[in-house]
């Protein structure tokens, strides 16, 4: 069931699950009435994930979801001394759900964040599903499912990780 394609928009698609996300469904209504402003982010270059973060934080918040999250907002996020940060988390449900705009590495760090933290049980990245450059795009929602589809190890820190497109 890891691999199961979730069907409708937006798509997503759990590459690792020992239980399911309780947040899932709720994310996924987010994006879809943020779904517009989203697009437009995703569909022009040069525009920063962070502005995506700006576009679902309120919806966020009223889930139940912290913003911008470090240590010093939820102490026991990363052990002392590392200063990473979580786009958004939810304390009760142990969810942390990361923005992407279309860079790969900073999937890649992401998955290391949710692996490090004592109190991630699940991880959400959003990311786009075209990827708009300047000269082309490319599908970028899938290709991140092929890039991160073969590192069940990392994935082992964690209760599941699931990918959403916008």
């Amino acid at each position: 069931m890891e691999n199961e394609e979730l069907t409708g928009y937006p798509p997503r698609r759990y590459l690792h699950r020992v239980s399911v996300n309780p947040s899932a469904d709720h994310l996924c209504k987010v994006i879809v009435h943020n779904g517009g402003a989203l697009q437009a982010i995703r569909n022009t270059p040069f525009r920063k994930s962070v502005e995506a973060e700006r576009v679902i934080a309120e919806d966020m918040k009223l889930l139940g979801f912290q913003h911008s999250v470090t240590n010093r907002k939820y102490t026991p996020l990363f052990k002392n001394g590392l200063n990473f940060e979580i786009d958004f988390y939810h304390p009760e449900f142990r969810v942390a759900v990361e923005v992407e705009k279309g860079e790969i590495n900073n999937i890649w760090k992401n998955i290391c964040k949710f692996a490090e933290s004592p109190v991630i049980r699940h991880g959400v990245i959003l990311v786009p599903v075209i990827r708009q450059g300047q000269q082309s795009s490319s599908e970028f929602y899938l290709n991140t499912l092929k890039r991160l589809c073969h590192i069940e190890k990392v994935f082992s820190f964690i209760d599941s990780l699931l990918i959403i497109g916008y």
